[in-house]
């Protein structure tokens, strides 16, 4: 929940502020309630594990169930819950936002099991809210606790910046400074086919969404040989406003993936400006020293750096914080981009092959973030058709989660106000399923 803080501590909130740009920090758990206050001023919480919910009011042992939403923290041991987000003022200064977390954990199936913690479940991450061209400039920040699933690596759209804090016996704890992304929309665009430089989008929006990884250990998924190279990768983050997002890492390599129409729908003249994009990738400090080597970060310069984007060999903007490295890829335009970026041993030459140890497997995850929001009235229903078109051979499977419910070949909103998010998985090539496209409407 968003604390006001008194004056005494806003000069300190700005130090800090002035300190913390896009890098994340290790930080100590979430302190206890103020012990201060009079139990009998309080009012009283009912804090019964899954009262009314199965996510409701769950401690670090009591897992969240899949596909479900998390709900708001209500109490100081209280894990799987999110504290409600705040716009940050340029001057470091906080005022409470409209905007409200959302996050549910799954593995792109349909199971209403608990959640695992060792890195097959990810959890999905955003704000929901309305936000326009004139809301993207502000900074929005928010922290989820996450329990015992380590926040190990982001992608989320513009994101500024992330703390982690917490450990795995009391809780890990994850804050995101991130803007409103510009995104562009267009159905059936995943890939440098089905979206070519021809490609024009249907819509465009302003959003804050992506998803959170947690590394396994030697596992079929995304994994690190050991803990302390776990360690090492936890607080990377990757940047981008694709409509289609996926990462990769291998070999001391990250391959990211970012798709979207070339072309931004047509304005009053019929014209259409190229879709404006980047994508950026976030390197800790602990990284770049016990995996790469580098004990002095000025040793960490653009020539260190391999980056490769679609096919083209590019040279790296590098920005350095107190937490890492920020690399910007020079990515300013879509429709499909490709990207590997290595940064080189500190041993090796920088004209000579590098001889790396593979630290996470290469199999790669794509969430497509959720585009416009569109209003549903309460009680009233929406056929699947007219939010996207599946072919037989793809077996489309559509989820439900928050205020709505699958019903037939329909969308039914609930009789409540809220949010709801739509999802069609189908089989791609290789008969796995995967996220075609997601869509969040308000309940109202």
């Amino acid at each position: 929940m968003v604390m006001f803080m008194k004056k005494i501590r806003f000069v300190a909130l700005l130090a800090v502020m002035a300190l913390l740009f896009f890098g994340p920090y290790r930080v100590a758990p979430a302190s206890a309630v103020d012990s201060s206050s009079s139990s009998s001023s309080l009012p009283t919480l009912d804090s019964t594990p899954r009262s009314g919910g199965m996510n409701n009011n769950l401690t670090i042992d009591l897992y969240p169930q899949r596909n479900m939403p998390w709900g708001p923290c209500s109490f100081a041991s209280q894990q799987y819950c999110y504290e409600q987000a705040t716009i940050v003022n340029a001057d470091g200064s906080e005022v409470p936002s409209n905007a409200t977390p959302s996050s549910n954990c799954h593995n792109n199936n349909f199971s209403t099991e608990l959640c695992t913690m060792d890195g097959s479940d990810w959890l999905e991450v955003g704000l929901s809210g309305s936000f326009s061209e004139a809301s993207s400039q502000f900074v929005y920040r928010w922290k989820l606790r996450t329990g015992k699933l380590s926040p190990d690596i982001l992608m989320l759209g513009d994101t500024q910046k992330t703390v982690i804090g917490g450990n795995a016996t009391d809780g890990w704890t994850i804050e995101i400074w991130a803007k409103p992304a510009f995104k562009a929309y267009l159905n059936g665009c995943y890939s440098a086919s089905t979206c070519p430089d021809t490609s024009v989008a249907s819509s465009t929006s302003y959003s804050i969404a992506g998803y959170l990884r947690m590394l396994g250990i030697n596992a079929s998924w995304p994994s690190a040989t050991s803990e302390s190279l776990r360690s090492a990768l936890r607080g990377t983050f990757i940047s981008t406003n694709g409509m289609s997002q996926s990462w990769s890492f291998s070999v001391g390599t990250f391959s990211v993936n970012a798709v979207s129409p070339h072309l931004l729908p047509p304005d009053s003249f019929g014209k259409s400006a190229i879709t404006p994009g980047y994508v950026r990738v976030f390197l800790p400090n602990d990284y770049l020293t016990l995996d790469r080597g580098y004990n002095d970060l000025s040793l960490v310069t653009a020539d260190r750096l391999k980056l490769v984007v679609s096919g083209s060999a590019s040279t790296a903007k590098l920005t350095k914080t107190q937490g890492g490295i920020l690399v910007d890829t020079g990515v300013e335009h879509f429709s499909s981009v490709d990207i590997t970026l290595e940064v080189l041993l500190k041993s090796a030459s920088v004209n000579s092959p590098t001889a790396t140890t593979p630290l996470v497997n290469t199999q790669t995850y794509m969430s497509l973030i959720s585009g416009s929001v569109a209003t549903l009235k309460k009680g009233t229903s929406k056929t699947l058709s007219s939010i996207a078109k599946t072919k037989t051979s793809q077996k489309p499977k559509w989820s439900a989660t928050g205020k709505c419910k699958i019903v037939g070949s329909k969308v039914v909103a609930l009789k409540v106000a809220g949010t709801c998010k739509v999802t069609l998985r189908v089989l791609n090539s290789k008969k796995k399923y995967v996220v075609q496209t997601t869509k969040t409407f308000k309940v109202s």
